[in-house]
């Protein structure tokens, strides 16, 4: 069998365009881009990073080798894909490298582990009134998270909204404000009356039944301080027993059972109450 024989230096042009293809191009820019992901939910966590490779002609590389690096590896580590590995609430600033190319991206990670959000006397606060509201959000060791800025959402903004931090009162009526910050929520309910709303009445102050299955409509009026009737009040009914008797959303007492209960209306700190004998 012949062996085919190449002149010399046309074995020296394959060897050298075989080693021209395995470098291929080499890495000139690499830009990264901050997280989206402000607040993180565990330690462990990963928080994926975008990263653009481009070669000299501008070219985006896709399977450049790159090598990666954390300042702080106790804070985030980051895996050989550029998946950061959060550890711990704290600072870190990630390297990347190949080629002739390098880039950097400082990270603050914080692990949000509790929000809490308070509105003092939300919850009996006249027309027009504005209230501060105090929020406290923590990290996975209990220190404070000192720039935590939730955001706001009324259920009914006519009721009761968020401006700069600060609860307003708009009109008579209830609503839930709901504080979000990263992936934690925490409610407030919200009652707003109007400015001069003094006490409440009743139709009637005691009540018998003789049999199960009968029922009242007891009627409940907000007062303003000169005696006059205020619309728009928000009420609230309950029973103190429900197996005696039962009270709807509208006020009407229902019997239940043999005994004795107090059925009560409230609106924000203001009460009373009538009494029910069901024989």
């Amino acid at each position: 069998m012949k062996t085919l024989r190449l002149p010399s230096h046309s074995l020296l042009g394959l060897l050298a365009l075989g080693v021209l293809g395995a470098c291929g191009p080499s890495p000139t820019t690499i830009t990264l881009e901050p997280p989206e992901l402000r607040y993180l939910r565990t330690q462990g966590q990963n928080l994926p990073l975008n990263y653009t490779v481009l070669d000299a002609d501008g070219r985006r590389m896709m399977d450049a080798r790159l090598r990666w690096t954390s300042s702080a590896p106790d804070v985030a580590s980051v895996l050989e894909d550029g998946t950061v590995v959060a550890r711990k609430s704290g600072k870190t600033i990630i390297g990347v490298q190949g080629g002739g190319a390098k880039a950097a991206l400082p990270l603050d990670l914080t692990i949000l582990a509790s929000l809490d959000v308070r509105a003092p006397g939300a919850d009996f606060v006249e027309m027009g009134r504005t209230i501060k509201l105090k929020v406290v959000a923590r990290n996975e060791v209990g220190h404070v998270i000192p720039d935590a800025v939730p955001t706001f959402r009324s259920s009914n903004e006519a009721v009761a909204h968020v401006e700069n931090g600060e609860l307003i009162a708009s009109t008579a009526g209830l609503a839930t404000v709901t504080a979000t910050l990263g992936h934690l929520n925490r409610a407030i309910a919200v009652q707003v009356v109007p400015p001069d709303f003094a006490r409440l009445g009743l139709n009637l102050t005691s009540y018998t039944f003789k049999k199960k299955g009968q029922s009242v409509q007891v009627q409940a009026r907000a007062y303003n301080r000169n005696g006059a009737v205020l619309d728009r009040v928000p009420l609230e009914w309950f029973s103190s027993n429900s197996a005696v008797v039962t009270v709807s959303p509208e006020g009407r007492v229902t019997a239940v059972g043999q005994g004795r209960a107090v059925v009560s209306v409230v609106a924000g700190r203001r009460r009373t109450a009538a009494d029910f004998i069901v024989e």
